[in-house]
């Protein structure tokens, strides 16, 4: 394994990160498009939002646990199982997304009423369900393509999608086309994004299904699904409260939700670099090279934390004043945005342990501390958004949240690496 540094772990980390954070900046493109039309149309798209996100979670599922294989084979210097992996990632993630679509699209009368929204939002998620399978393919093959060292050239895709994504949004509502016109651009997008990573990967994966393989990634997506799934379902409960608050509560929500995404992605991006670095060095079996990772990953984390924060504050302002005009959203918004500014610390200072037991593939044990915290996050937002604090409530819930899979974390890497 080539050995690492504090420059090269950046070069890898980097591209990956804002290639997460430009993902989401297409969530968000959205929704600011539409925040200029109505209150209602806002809080339609958020809740068609989350349904999405949970929708997304069995993909990125597949995605994390094909990207650790990758990352291993790279290490064993294993090319051709390499190209399996993924390749019997994409047959998996196909299977998962014609299902998942049916099951969707089966349900999706009941969100209006759920999420007490406008019916626009269900015209909204048919659209968007026409472009899910494109959806799921772009994230495994540009998550298979930063594992195997192109990071930048995914960077430039993207940023040349969320530019174009803009572009459109910013035309379809200008022409009156609105939730319609929105919806329809992103499905153009994933189209597009799908066709350029399916050439661009042709010589690095083979789409042959190898029973070995797909049960290996089988074996850590099980975990990986119950890590996943926890967080989602808190997260559609955690809106479901808000949603009931009231439509003023519920628009500042929504925006909040989009800049914790954008925070979460960057994050969980730049966590995926120091990830693919340990997964490789798993793979070459070295304690060196294992421990020469772990000091390169502290120093980033420990600088990025301090860092961060205030970037994301300086963004939610700014966000602020594009999408929440009215003062007393403003008020409500300002009231929350301490406790986002917390969480985003406590996240970017927790991913150094999160990273490394992801790298390891410690997929039960992230399983069992998504489920604790989720149950922690459910209980703590319903109980305290039902108090005078309200929506403030419900974001202690959410920073405790991220406190709790902090320390759990911390331990369990304790266990691993100083017993």
């Amino acid at each position: 394994m080539e050995e690492i540094n504090v420059k090269k772990q950046l070069k890898r980390s980097l591209p990956i990160a804002f290639e997460s954070l430009i993902n989401i900046l297409m969530t968000l493109v959205d929704t600011l498009a539409i925040s200029t039309i109505g209150v209602a149309e806002l809080g339609a798209i958020g809740a068609m939002s989350v349904v999405l996100n949970i929708m997304q979670m069995s993909i990125q599922t597949i995605n994390v646990s094909n990207n650790t294989l990758v990352a291993k084979a790279i290490g064993e210097n294993d090319k051709d199982k390499l190209k399996l992996i993924t390749g019997n990632a994409i047959i998996m993630t196909l299977i998962i997304s014609i299902i998942t679509v049916i099951l969707v699209f089966t349900i999706q009368p009941i969100f209006p009423s759920l999420f007490e929204v406008d019916k626009m939002c269900i015209t909204y998620l048919t659209i968007r369900l026409i472009g899910f399978i494109q959806t799921s393919i772009v994230t495994v093959l540009s998550g298979h393509q930063r594992t195997i060292g192109n990071q930048r050239n995914i960077l430039n895709l993207r940023i040349f999608a969320v530019v174009l994504n803009l572009i459109l949004d910013l035309i379809v509502v200008k022409l009156g086309y609105g939730i319609v016109g929105v919806a329809w651009v992103t499905v153009f997008i994933d189209t597009f994004l799908m066709i350029c990573l399916l050439i661009k990967s042709k010589e690095t994966v083979i789409y042959r299904y190898v029973n070995k393989v797909f049960k290996e990634i089988g074996n850590l997506f099980k975990w990986n699904f119950v890590e996943r799934i926890a967080s989602r379902i808190d997260n559609f409960i955690f809106n479901l409260i808000v949603a009931r608050m009231g439509s003023l509560e519920y628009a500042v929500h929504v925006i909040l939700i989009q800049i914790a995404n954008i925070y979460e992605a960057f994050i969980q991006g730049f966590g995926d670099g120091i990830t693919i670095t340990v997964g490789i060095a798993s793979g070459d079996k070295s304690n060196s090279s294992m421990n020469k990772v772990k000091e390169v990953a502290k120093k980033l984390i420990n600088k990025c934390s301090i860092v961060f924060p205030i970037i994301i504050f300086l963004i939610a302002i700014v966000v602020m004043k594009i999408s929440l005009k009215e003062f007393e959203l403003q008020v409500i918004f300002y009231k929350v945005l301490p406790l986002l500014i917390v969480g985003t610390y406590v996240t970017m200072s927790a991913t150094y342990y999160f990273a490394i037991l992801r790298g390891i593939r410690d997929f039960k044990f992230l399983a069992k501390r998504n489920v604790i915290s989720s149950i922690a996050k459910i209980i703590l937002a319903t109980i305290l958004g039902y108090t005078p604090l309200g929506i403030i409530g419900v974001w202690i819930a959410y920073l405790a949240y991220g406190i709790i899979q902090k320390y759990m974390s911390k331990d369990r890497y304790k266990q691993i690496f100083e017993n």
